[in-house]
């Protein structure tokens, strides 16, 4: 009697279409772009310089609240963490329940995430507890980034595009450091050099990982190697120009992002590194009439 094996093979190859078009549906996708116009704010955001005078001091988590009559901002600024534990997210709990938002803000791309097999703060640090929380409330979520090809523009006005290119393609590698190095730090740095060499300016400016190795030693002799170096305690030479210059655009734009959304009613709950919520605190209260800030 003949076996029914194709039959077989078609039923579980259907069960795992079905199961991984349920996986699809079900998964967290990166949130979309907000785009806003350039926000008017009567008070200067900090510098990193500026910053760098209270940044040893200030609290962390920097909550940063303007209750307004209609619509109102909390931007909680965090020390970046992946551990599941850490107490700043009871903190962000109460404040998400406390300020009962109707849209959220994150930091960055993030990424695709299987809810119930991936742990969210785990894999995206407190923004996935963040996005954990919008969806569960069904809040629309929006990562308050630029654009890259935006951001990247603006950075080409000031810097050569070597340097810039050297700057995008290193620096997720030089923030994942913080929570522990990649098994392969090629393999790791070298999916973001296809990628971002892609962007418009940036074309042909670091052929190979090989290129990578020989401008570091050229640039940065007698420090550590790229693969050593974190973004912790900020970059080397010229790379911690091109940080502090990237750091300012994204703070006019989460600003932007913040103002055009409040100004429309909305309660929102923005997250973002700590750095950022002191930098737009004063800022932020000025232009929606939140009284001074903490930090001076």
């Amino acid at each position: 009697m003949r076996k029914p094996f194709k039959p077989l093979l078609w039923a579980v190859a259907g069960i795992g279409a079905a199961a991984a078009g349920t996986l699809w549906l079900v998964g967290w996708r990166s949130p979309p772009f907000y785009d806003a116009p350039p926000a008017s704010l009567p008070v200067p955001i900090l510098t990193m310089a500026e910053y760098d005078l209270v940044h040893e001091t200030h609290p962390r988590p920097y909550v940063v609240k303007v209750e307004r009559a209609a619509g109102g901002i909390l931007l909680f600024g965090a020390a970046h963490t992946r551990d599941p534990a850490d107490p700043q997210l009871d903190a962000l709990d109460r404040e998400w329940r406390a300020f009962a938002p109707t849209v959220a803000l994150v930091e960055g791309r993030l990424g695709f995430l299987f809810p119930g097999l991936m742990d969210p703060v785990e894999e995206y640090g407190e923004m996935g507890a963040v996005v954990a929380r919008a969806r569960a409330g069904r809040l629309p979520l929006y990562s308050w980034e630029p654009r890259r090809e935006w951001e990247i523009g603006r950075m080409l006005d000031s810097f050569p595009p070597e340097r810039v290119a050297l700057f995008y393609v290193l620096r997720p590698y030089f923030s994942n450091l913080r929570f522990g190095r990649p098994e392969d730090p090629e393999g790791f740095v070298e999916e973001y050099r296809r990628k971002r060499t892609r962007y418009p300016g940036l074309e042909g400016t670091l052929p190979s990982m090989a290129a990578i190795d020989s401008i570091w030693a050229r640039d940065f002799a007698g420090l550590p190697d790229w693969r050593e170096t974190s973004d912790a305690y900020g970059l080397p030479g010229y790379l911690d120009e091109l940080s502090a210059r990237s750091n300012a655009l994204r703070d006019e734009h989460l600003a932007a992002v913040i103002v055009d959304l409040v100004r429309r009613g909305e309660r929102v709950f923005a997250a973002a590194g700590s750095s950022h919520a002191v930098k737009l605190d004063a800022a932020l209260r000025a232009a929606l009439g939140g009284g001074p800030a903490a930090v001076h």
